[in-house]
């Protein structure tokens, strides 16, 4: 991967009849495998109790993002953010990852975006409409704003 301009967060949309789980990097791995990927397809795994698990590496582009894999850090949370927020344990792994990388590559908060917010860059012309999607990810539960705010204090 070149410089990365975006980090799009996920959430693992792993739970149903209102109960989400704390899925795991090795478990992703094992789905995306299954899809016929070559294996996990986000950078990174924050937990629900905040512990950061790698996954893809930073090397190779995701496959987290259409449009956006080749300029962007995938990020994927534990969890359904449908069905419940991040826990506060979860946030603060997920706002210290954030920052770190922010560092590193030089990356705006305003370019931390939660994958339905492609829409927007579909919107404003920084993507192409084939990369419109329908997905809530990371949920709606899960308040990009809010958290924008909090990478910015």
């Amino acid at each position: 991967m070149l410089k990365p301009d975006y980090i799009v967060i996920h959430t693992a949309a792993h739970g149903s009849h209102g109960v989400d789980y704390d899925t795991t990097a090795a478990e992703i791995d094992s789905w995306h495998r299954a899809n016929g990927w070559l294996g996990i397809g986000y950078h990174f795994v924050v937990r629900k109790n905040g512990t950061v698990e790698k996954g893809r590496s930073l090397w190779l582009a995701g496959a987290h993002a259409k449009g956006l894999n080749s300029r962007s850090i995938g990020i994927c949370c534990s969890g359904h953010g449908d069905i419940s927020p991040l826990t506060m344990k979860q946030l603060d792994g997920l706002l210290t990852l954030v920052r770190k990388l922010q560092v590193k590559y030089d990356i705006l908060d305003g370019n931390v975006i939660g994958h339905r917010e492609l829409n927007h860059l579909v919107n404003i012309g920084i993507l192409g409409s084939a990369y419109r999607t329908t997905k809530s990810c990371p949920g709606n539960l899960v308040d990009m704003d809010v958290l924008r705010r909090l990478l910015s204090e």
